[in-house]
């Protein structure tokens, strides 16, 4: 099936062989100076461009209202259409650094378990992680992931696609689960956000929902939102209340004034626990006056703070050299007696338990056969497939069909393949 015959079409009819092609989440429209180029915006922070002349050659046609109306009939507009769509989908930009973008549903055939770069990722507890994108509004100086600025590709994962396998996923646990929203990217850029979390709310055995964000695009209406959606749990990533230091940390402007409204906003509606990385060398004066402000905050349930180590990472800005665990939780220890505050969180605050999880069908070191369906997010990866999950092969010996390859990682079921 190709791709745009997937797409929901609002509405399509032809009328004295005029046909009207409508999507719900696909919208036309010329681009201001340059007549020769129509761009199609998926889901608003996506596009793709379309030469005026490939729709020209189909048939006259206007726009109107995001839609396209073509002076031919139903069946030949379609043929062509789809056709188009689907070119487009291969050249898919995402607006945030204008990056090239793959749109992974349900009929691309890319399972979401595999990988811990979008889809879920299960780590053996009652907690499940929702990877729906990739790609972030700031490029923090000491991103884990690098991400932000960088030369990898962004990845778009289809929302009804991620719901259906979150359910699958949550069916096996035995203890309420928390469904924790923590993308390699911003979480608050994905455009579907607030019908994910209203999705994954309708699960029964779905207790809690918490999302990963650094709070720059809050507003009040999302807010409002989000808490009918049923978001329980803001973990914010405020690493510096000094303007300059923040913005410095950020490789970019941060709006302090605006985190801090938004903080006593989410006030009774949901509870905001403040996530700031401890940077040796960076920002160690600052987690003073960040505890102070954790103690403002009045939550319905959750602790208002959580101080993080900040950990080197091969794949990451490594600004720093971590410190030692024994060291970090010292530091934590003095800072509870310094301000009267508990800092050292423990699982049962968040009702983290071991619990079932889904099989490996295959182990670190084994020769498996897959087949490549997609370029990773780096020049020298590929998504291959076996066995209903996702491996990311490296450096394939080729890049399209089937392929052996060796398991090098499969903890978590996240795997990590070389062509063998």
């Amino acid at each position: 099936m190709l791709f745009s015959q997937y797409l929901k079409q609002d509405n399509l009819f032809f009328k004295l062989m005029t046909t009207r092609i409508s999507y719900k989440d696909l919208k036309f429209k010329e681009q201001l100076g340059e007549p020769e180029i129509i761009r199609a915006s998926f889901l608003n922070n996506y596009y793709f461009d379309i030469p005026a002349n490939d729709l020209s050659a189909i048939a006259k046609y206007e726009l109107e209202k995001g839609d396209i109306i073509f002076d031919c009939s139903e069946k030949k507009a379609n043929n062509k259409m789809n056709l188009i769509i689907e070119n487009g989908f291969s050249n898919l930009i995402h607006r945030v650094r204008n990056k090239k973008t793959i749109y992974i549903h349900k009929n691309s055939e890319i399972p979401l378990i595999g990988t811990n770069e979008f889809g879920l990722v299960d780590r053996g507890s009652n907690i499940i992680e929702i990877k729906p994108l990739t790609g972030c509004n700031l490029s923090c100086i000491f991103c884990s992931v690098k991400e932000g600025k960088n030369d990898k590709i962004d990845i778009l994962v289809e929302e009804e696609y991620l719901v259906e396998e979150f359910k699958k996923l949550a069916e096996i646990k035995e203890h309420d689960v928390e469904a924790n929203i923590g993308p390699q990217g911003e979480p608050l850029l994905y455009p579907n956000l607030v019908k994910l979390v209203n999705d994954i709310h309708k699960i029964p055995n779905v207790k809690v929902i918490s999302i990963n964000t650094n709070g720059l695009t809050l507003n009040p209406k999302l807010i409002d939102q989000l808490k009918e959606a049923g978001l329980t749990r803001i973990n914010l990533s405020l690493h510096a209340l000094n303007k300059k230091l923040a913005s410095e940390l950020a490789d970019g402007p941060y709006n302090i004034n605006h985190i801090l409204k938004m903080i006593k906003y989410c006030e009774d509606k949901i509870d905001v626990l403040l996530a700031p990385v401890f940077i040796p060398g960076k920002n160690e004066e600052e987690l003073d006056s960040i505890i102070e402000l954790s103690k403002t905050i009045k939550n319905k349930k959750y602790p208002t703070i959580g101080i993080q180590n900040y950990l080197n990472y091969k794949g990451g800005r490594n600004i720093a050299k971590q410190i030692p665990w024994e060291n970090f939780y010292d530091l934590l220890k003095q800072k509870e007696k310094e301000h009267n505050v508990k800092l050292i969180v423990t699982e049962n605050i968040f009702n983290i338990q071991s619990d079932k999880t889904l099989e490996k069908p295959f182990r670190k070191g084994q020769i498996i056969e897959a087949e490549i369906l997609s370029c990773g997010r780096r020049k020298n990866e590929y998504l291959a497939v076996a066995k209903n999950r996702c491996i990311t092969v490296i450096n394939p010996k080729k890049t399209k069909g089937k392929i052996k390859i060796k398991l090098i990682r499969d903890k978590h079921n996240i795997f990590l393949g070389v062509t063998n």
